[in-house]
């Protein structure tokens, strides 16, 4: 059996484009997903900062501002790259953190403050710690893991 081998040739030079094209995207899109699961823990601890701050000012003045939820809201199903422990911790904090949004609605429903008065923020210090602890902790090894030298000595 005799190759021809123009045509090999021929269909190499369509063949490898498209490979390099395919490999870039893969590159690109893994890049792209590491950049969004970056976004939305910075995301998440920014909401977790205001709801600390909130929670601190509803200690000691009842307020019908509602703790923010959005991008918890937005994620959690994607958010398979924290570990199972820090997913349950933000799941307890933000289940705490929709009950009191109720109450607060509920509140501001019968323009009453008296609603407010069972609410006890206190008890979303410890999930809201925990979270903005193990998130940060994410943040440094996600850091640290881009920095490890690759094989071959090159670091991406």
């Amino acid at each position: 059996m005799d190759f021809d081998w123009e045509d090999i040739g021929g269909i190499l030079t369509y063949l490898v484009p498209v490979l390099i094209f395919i490999l870039i995207n893969v590159f690109f899109r893994k890049q792209q997903e590491q950049k969004r699961q970056q976004q939305v823990v910075r995301s998440l601890l920014s909401e977790i900062d205001y709801n600390q701050k909130l929670m601190e000012t509803f200690l000691f003045k009842w307020q019908s501002k509602k703790f923010k939820t959005g991008t918890w809201k937005s994620n959690r199903d994607k958010m398979d790259y924290i570990d199972q422990g820090l997913h349950n911790i933000l799941v307890g904090a933000y289940e705490i953190a929709e009950e009191f949004n109720s109450e607060i609605e509920t509140a501001k429903k019968h323009k009453s403050s008296s609603y407010l008065a069972g609410v006890q923020v206190d008890r979303l210090k410890e999930p809201l710690a925990k979270s903005k602890q193990g998130l940060k902790e994410w943040l440094e090894l996600d850091k640290r893991a881009k920095e490890l030298p690759k094989p071959g000595g090159k670091t991406h």
